[in-house]
């Protein structure tokens, strides 16, 4: 089975690229604003992440950090994007905004000590996230190019068919196959501007997936997965033609598994371990 390379459609994001989603980002700068964040972003249907960074980190992290929360704003697959910072951290939430604005000019940022404390933060994040909203509609576009990444934490036959098929239909592909641990698979595949995921987890690992990035679940013949089988997108042992399938029903718009139940998380990358 073939994509329908000629016929895809997704968002133009501007110089992001098109994606196949159209979401807002709600990015804490810092720990502190997690919380707050996770609350706006229920409220007005965007995608946020916890995580423990922003504030007391040292050394290469402070731009490392800096650079990853970059390439976030920075996906194909956000639209629009508002910061919200506590005001003392590490990492400057207005600081990062005139950063992320070279990659996403659909941003903004609210910092919690400026903005009324909690509640104050809260109602006018809420204004700002649909102020975006408004001010950067979604643009349908048909998609030029598509860039898939593969999660893969053990040499897989299935894997590799699927990669052949799809660079033959001049589909980007890159894997990612560095860590058993696949969020951080993922980080590195987000960072590289993939559309989708195609994820074969390790055989000790459930399911799992990144807040904007769809990813597609495949089992394997393992105990752990045998027993949640129907968290997965595809059974063991699928086939190519499968696995094709199932990748064109979500570019169309339906969600994976994980999608649909809101899970996914981000780990942040670190090289120094600091508090």
């Amino acid at each position: 089975m073939k994509l329908d390379i000629t016929n895809l459609n997704g968002f133009d994001h501007q110089n992001r690229g098109v994606g196949i989603r159209n979401l807002q980002l709600i990015l804490p700068s810092v720990v502190c604003s997690t919380h707050i964040s996770r609350r706006i972003a229920n409220e007005v249907g965007a995608v946020t992440f916890a995580h423990q960074h922003g504030c007391a980190i040292i050394g290469d992290d402070v731009a490392g950090i800096g650079d990853y929360f970059e390439s976030l704003a920075a996906h194909p697959n956000i639209g629009s994007v508002l910061i919200v910072g506590l005001g003392c951290e590490t990492i400057q939430g207005n600081e990062l905004a005139e950063k992320l604005v070279a990659k996403n000019s659909s941003t903004n940022y609210l910092i919690i000590q400026e903005s009324g404390g909690v509640d104050g933060t809260y109602k006018n994040g809420v204004k700002a996230a649909e102020d975006l909203q408004g001010k950067y509609p979604p643009k349908p576009a048909k998609l030029t190019s598509l860039h898939i990444g593969i999660d893969l934490s053990s040499p897989n036959l299935l894997a590799a068919e699927v990669v052949t098929s799809l660079q033959s239909q001049n589909v980007k592909v890159t894997v990612s196959s560095s860590h058993k641990n696949s969020g951080l698979n993922f980080s590195e595949l987000m960072e590289s501007g993939v559309h989708l995921i195609l994820s074969f987890p390790d055989a000790n690992q459930p399911t799992s997936g990144f807040p904007f990035i769809p990813v597609i679940n495949i089992a394997s013949d393992s105990a752990l997965h045998t027993a949640i089988a129907t968290d997965f997108d595809l059974p063991n042992k699928s086939s190519v033609d499968q696995v094709i399938e199932k990748i064109q029903e979500v570019i169309d718009g339906a969600g994976t598994k994980v999608e649909k139940v809101g899970a996914g998380e981000i780990i942040t990358p670190r090289v120094v371990r600091s508090v």
